[in-house]
């Protein structure tokens, strides 16, 4: 029988990382110092029958794995900060799942030998092949850039409610950067070791929190962009409030980075390089262009190793594909200030392997605080570039705000920068996001994007393969059905891909 779930109000966080056809990798703990460790505590799969139904999560549920940690077998946990001790995570791969499967996880703990539930979470396995229905797609979600202040939880419910739509629920979702801001701000004094930790470990715990039900729910890649670390990460040119005290010491700086990668590590568990494939139709590569990039432009906005590994999955694509990552493609020359991905010679050697694929190319990213949707010819290929921009889920504010931004459509040709290899196609602009201005609402003091995130459907039409993408408000919703608002004028028609 079907019992209603009631909503978990612990401060345990249990996060839905990667997944396959066969397996989760699940990230349960605690960021909040006040929390216990559990002593005896297991995660309980369970698989879900045909009556689930996500609007309620509610189902019928047939036990499919449990991983059990018993104190007897000694402690599993570990720190996600070295320096503290009170808080705790460990990540768990559980594999032997069905392909394209909706599964609920369980976190419970043992007292007074009962097993209590502390925490639930949600997933669907990597299907075997895309379906064949534009009704029933492989659904993408996308969104970056999360300002924690103003927030109050509505992002999370509001792709929540989506998540919980039969028509439009995201079986996946990329967050492509700038989930948390641990910007130092101004400080008198340069923090130890202990001190650093405990301001980043902070503000994941207030990010976390306010991004529960969208971590929860659907396999979840995470990228890092610079605020991971401190704004235009690595660079610190120019004038800036965030950046004086981490240029006033050295050895501050560094305790500084080293957190905050620990954080990006542990936390988000981010890799530079991640492949998967939907069957013989669709391949995803997840690139984290961030947190390693070099000051130097000969060494690359990526290590020579994983930049190989990008081009070697761009040379070898059989199917289209979609490559996830923290800035966008199609941009200027960076500036005394911040450098962009076109200030790299590894950026005209990526547009020519995408020029010399067989293949067209989705590029899912953010950053720039505004959305938008391009299409465009890759050099002398008959390949194209589509690349979706969202940003933010949440805006900055107050005297962060000025950094908020609307949709750029001033670049006519793409690569806007001259490349000797590539040459010059004209950009058509497909969408863009809304933006909003209220000159009452002294927290927001300039013209800011809509804030929102996409999803992406993804299915087999005939031979080949098609996109259709939705822009949600996640701050607004209907209230007829509680789904968040889909943005005004934002109505591209299905893009094929080959």
């Amino acid at each position: 029988m079907s019992k209603r779930r009631e909503r978990k109000t612990s401060r345990y966080s249990l996060v839905i990382h990667e997944v396959t056809t066969d397996s989760v990798r699940v990230w349960v703990g605690a960021l909040h110092p006040s929390i216990a460790k559990p002593r005896n505590w297991r995660l309980v799969v369970k698989q879900v029958d045909d009556g689930f139904s996500h609007e309620n999560d509610t189902a019928v549920e047939v036990p499919n794995a449990t991983v059990e940690h018993l104190s007897e077998n000694g402690d599993v946990w570990q720190r996600p900060f070295d320096q503290l001790n009170k808080r705790f995570y460990k990540v768990q791969t559980i594999g032997g799942l069905a392909a394209g499967q909706d599964y609920i996880v369980e976190f419970q703990v043992r007292q007074e030998n009962q097993w209590q539930v502390l925490e639930t979470a949600f997933l669907t396995t990597l299907p075997s092949a895309l379906p064949t229905s534009a009704k029933s797609p492989f659904t993408v979600g996308i969104g970056s850039c999360f300002y924690t202040k103003h927030d109050g939880g509505r992002a999370g419910r509001a792709y929540e409610a989506l998540y919980k739509s039969k028509q439009y629920k995201p079986d996946i979702k990329f967050l492509a950067g700038d989930q948390v801001y641990v910007d130092i701000g101004l400080g008198l004094f340069p923090l130890d070791e202990e001190d650093c930790q405990t301001r980043i470990a902070d503000d994941y715990a207030e990010s976390w929190e306010l991004l529960r039900s969208i971590l929860r729910r659907g396999g979840t890649w995470l990228l890092p962009d610079d605020h991971e670390y401190w704004n235009n990460y690595p660079f610190m040119e120019g004038f800036n409030p965030y950046l004086i005290t981490l240029k006033l010491n050295d050895s501050f700086r560094q305790r500084w980075a080293a957190a905050a990668q620990m954080g990006v590590d542990a936390i988000q568990q981010n890799q530079l390089i991640r492949t998967f494939t939907i069957g013989n139709d669709l391949s995803f590569c997840v690139a984290d262009f961030r947190s390693q990039r070099s000051q130097v432009a000969e060494e690359g906005f990526i290590p020579s190793p994983s930049f190989n590994q990008l081009k070697a999955w761009v040379d070898n694509l059989t199917t289209p594909g979609v490559l996830v990552i923290p800035q966008p493609l199609i941009a200027t020359e960076g500036n005394d200030v911040d450098a962009n991905l076109t200030d790299w010679p590894q950026y005209e050697q990526l547009l020519s392997a995408m020029q010399n694929g067989s293949h067209d190319i989705v590029v899912l990213t953010g950053d720039v605080h505004y959305g938008r949707v391009a299409e465009v010819k890759i050099g002398n290929s008959n390949n194209k570039l589509v690349e979706v921009i969202t940003s933010p889920i949440s805006n900055l504010s107050e005297h962060d705000g000025i950094a908020a931004d609307t949709p750029d459509l001033k670049e006519k040709h793409f690569p806007v920068v001259d490349l000797p290899s590539i040459s010059k196609q004209p950009i058509n602009y497909l969408g863009k996001i809304t933006t909003i201005s209220q000159w009452w609402d002294l927290r927001f003091p300039v013209k800011r994007t809509t804030e929102h995130f996409m999803t992406v459907d993804f299915y087999r039409d005939g031979g080949g393969v098609k996109m259709k993408l939705h822009a949600w408000n996640a701050r607004e919703t209907v209230k007829r059905s509680g789904l968040p608002k889909k943005i005004k004028g934002f109505n591209i028609k299905p893009i094929a891909l080959k």
